[in-house]
């Protein structure tokens, strides 16, 4: 598997173009369908490099975005507003489909699911959506976590918008997205020992969404949900898209760490 790093175009609704960091892992044995991935809060591209090799070793394309403002990432700038989420997933999914890449779905954990869900609602072109350890009413939440201290929200890891903040900015696109990926298949994913998102809370998010939707849990934290993930959204995946039975992947070195 060859992974590759670009630097391409990000054109924000205020008028600035920046660029962001998207590492490209290609798709070993292709199946011609591509993933766009997003990383949570104050993380970057390298929280979902397990998951994102994975799905590449089973024939999957993946680009995996920095979003702007993150200081773990390579990207850059400032996150001044949610748009620049949007817009940042916007970026690479252009990217990818000036590649060749025709079957697209967003994918994300966290924050990035968020994104994933609002980017792939406002675009049609979407298949559809991947939705790790998200859930309904961040807001309201967030600020109960942080006036309790119970815990670190990691503001400082991220030049722009807290978490509270961007989440509040998030939450009207999010409904509106639900609505509007109605036909289009989305996997929602709740980890049980996540202290960050109930599986309560990612239950509410997935009774909004319409059909078709897929609902599963994995065991793990909040951190490594993505990583712990694997095989629910290989599964999902392949259920979609399955490979011809001459076009069988060989045996795959890497592990999954949800077994």
């Amino acid at each position: 598997m060859n992974v590759i790093l670009h630097r391409i175009p990000l054109r924000r609704d205020q008028g600035d173009d920046d660029a962001i960091a998207v590492l490209e892992y290609e798709a070993r044995r292709a199946r011609e369908v591509t993933l766009i991935a997003g990383h949570g809060y104050s993380s970057s591209k390298q929280n979902l490099d397990g998951l994102c090799a994975f799905l590449a070793s089973h024939g999957f394309s993946v680009y995996s975005l920095d979003f702007p403002g993150h200081k773990l990432g390579a990207s850059g700038g400032r996150l001044r507003s949610a748009q620049d989420l949007f817009s940042a997933m916007d970026a690479a999914v252009r990217f990818a489909c000036e590649r060749g890449a025709q079957t697209v779905y967003a994918m994300g954990h966290s924050m990035g699911a968020a994104a994933a869900l609002c980017s792939a609602g406002r675009d049609r072109s979407l298949a559809g959506a991947i939705s790790i350890a998200t859930g309904y009413g961040r807001p309201t939440v967030l600020d109960s976590l942080a006036a309790r201290g119970i815990v670190d929200l990691r503001s400082s890891y991220v030049d722009g918008l807290t978490l509270q903040e961007a989440a509040e900015q998030w939450q009207p696109h999010l409904d509106a997205a639900l609505a509007q990926l109605a036909g289009r298949p989305v996997l929602f994913v709740a980890a049980e020992r996540d202290a960050m998102i109930a599986r309560s809370s990612v239950e509410a998010l997935y009774e909004r969404a319409a059909e078709p939707k897929t609902f599963v849990t994995v065991t793990s934290d909040h951190t490594f949900a993505a990583d712990n993930s694997r095989t629910a959204v290989l599964q999902w995946l392949n259920a979609l898209h399955p490979r011809r039975a001459a076009e069988s992947a060989p045996p795959t070195p890497l592990i999954d760490a949800s077994l």
